[in-house]
């Protein structure tokens, strides 16, 4: 999990070549400029101009975070801003998400950030929350991160049947998201503070690899469990196309859906 640290543009361009599995030959065709331009420009022995660094962040697909860090490794200014959701500039999106939130009642959704904090969720969401909550009251007046209402005693934790698959998918989705770097260590700190919350089921099937449940999912099944109220689901996770805003390319869209006749009505009764 740990950071990307590199000292140069060409450093980090290299990087994420060699992530994007693109050849210096493949990746200078498409970004009109030659091959030994590009090697030069990977070992420092070239400058880039602003315009070719812009090219090569496009082509190799390199998230908005990573491709101001580069610009500012190559001495020019970031491109791309990062604002605050609540900020008057987002109220157009804001205005879409929370319409998004809305339409998918009466099952759970809601927008997380790129530390899993849960920016805006709908009202089914915070039922769901507040039924399989362990200690719903400890919860109530903090602002809620995913990671931790999903593996904290006090959230859903003990409340989860196959918390172990969810562990190693979620932990799997949080490494992920290190590759853009983490510059202020949020996401590193969160990962290792979920490290230690680990199910012991998890450890026991990282020493014998016997329990395939455990893997992680593409399709994310959750599984409660709380007295004799039970409630199977499984998750989606949308993004929005193309954003030019680093805060909405960092956004996600977590969608519950319930498995079974059980669940569609235990999320209709929540109406």
């Amino acid at each position: 999990m740990a950071e990307i640290k590199k000292s140069s543009a060409g450093e980090l361009l290299r990087y994420w070549r060699r992530v994007r599995r693109y050849s210096q030959m493949d990746l200078s065709l498409e970004c009109d400029t030659s091959s030994r331009h590009l090697s030069c420009v990977e070992t420092g022995r070239a400058y880039p101009s602003r315009q070719l660094l812009l090219r090569i962040c496009n082509v190799l697909e390199i998230p908005l975070r990573a491709r101001n860090t580069i610009l500012i490794a190559g001495g020019y200014a970031p491109y791309y801003q990062e604002t605050g959701l609540s900020d008057p500039e987002m109220k157009e999106a804001r205005i879409v998400l929370e319409r998004i939130l809305t339409l998918h009642e009466p099952y759970p959704a809601m927008l997380v950030d790129r530390c899993w904090d849960i920016v805006l969720c709908n009202t089914a969401l915070k039922r769901l929350v507040e039924t399989f909550a362990n200690n719903y009251t400890a919860l109530e007046n903090r602002q809620w991160n995913l990671m931790k209402l999903l593996f904290h005693p006090d959230g859903w934790a003990p409340n989860v049947v196959n918390l172990p698959s969810v562990y190693a998918t979620m932990m799997e989705r949080g490494r992920r998201n290190l590759v853009a770097g983490d510059a202020n260590q949020e996401l590193t700190t969160l990962l290792e503070e979920i490290t230690e919350l680990r199910p012991r089921e998890h450890e026991i099937w990282q020493s014998d690899h016997q329990d395939a449940d455990v893997q992680p999912k593409l399709i994310m099944p959750l599984h409660y469990r709380k007295g004799k109220q039970e409630v199977k689901l499984f998750t989606t996770v949308a993004t929005l196309g193309a954003p030019l805003n680093i805060t909405l390319q960092e956004l996600t869209i977590e969608c519950g859906y319930p498995v079974d006749d059980a669940g569609e009505a235990f999320f209709h009764s929540l109406r």
